[in-house]
């Protein structure tokens, strides 16, 4: 897959305010495909996913790309030790992130608001990690998928009445590289979810929990 350059990131203006030189930071736009950090880059700063979803992978030295992550909506990306990035990062869609300079992560208390938002943001990093491993922990593969599933529906999906719907923009190979299964144990596990009336496909991107209760039960082994 061919990544647009990081300078292919288009920013609105950030405006200042005279009076208090505090700067109010407006979203970039992200295009698809386009890295937003690779590893090993200096870190330029830290970033806040305003919309759309990231996908975060490493590279092993044989070149084997593993996926080890993605980013929502009110994530920060972009942490790493001695301030350099230590993952890829490339937006899954057109997105929008707002940049944050990694000092602040340090700052004093008159950027507090900023620095409270970017400590909350490791945080929810470390919660994300653990959740990881509890999917890779799923005895079965479908019970993986379930979790996996009822991760996108907590974080990005959109009630529908007894429903949730959201769109599941990555493709199956990312979604076997996150949770250590092959494309085709994916792609069975969601026909199988389908079959049982747990979940809708409406198109290969859009997915509907028919029953996420039921679904919340299976990721966590009560199914």
């Amino acid at each position: 897959m061919n990544m647009l350059s990081p300078a292919r990131l288009k920013a609105h203006p950030v405006s200042i305010a005279p009076s208090d030189k505090k700067r109010t930071l407006l979203p970039y736009c992200v295009q698809a495909e386009t890295n937003l950090f690779r590893d090993g880059d200096i870190c330029s700063g830290l970033f806040e996913v305003v919309s759309g979803v990231f996908r975060i992978s490493r590279l092993t030295r044989g070149g084997r790309r593993y996926v080890i992550g993605f980013g929502f909506p009110g994530d920060i990306l972009g942490y790493g030790p001695d301030r350099f990035h230590i993952s890829d990062c490339d937006a899954v869609s057109a997105a929008k992130v707002i940049r944050h300079r990694a000092d602040v992560l340090y700052g004093d208390s008159a950027q507090l608001q900023r620095h409270q938002t970017l400590v909350k943001g490791a945080l929810q990093q470390v919660e994300a990690m653990q959740d990881h491993c509890m999917m890779l922990g799923r005895n079965t593969a479908r019970d993986r998928i379930a979790a996996f599933l009822s991760l996108f529906g907590e974080r990005i999906g959109t009630p529908l009445g007894r429903y949730v719907e959201f769109d599941l923009l990555m493709p199956r190979t990312d979604i076997a590289d996150y949770l250590g299964l092959s494309t085709e144990t994916v792609s069975r596990c969601l026909t199988e979810l389908r079959h049982d009336n747990l979940i809708a496909i409406e198109n290969v991107h859009h997915f509907v929990l028919l029953q996420p209760q039921h679904l919340e039960e299976l990721a966590e082994g009560d199914g």
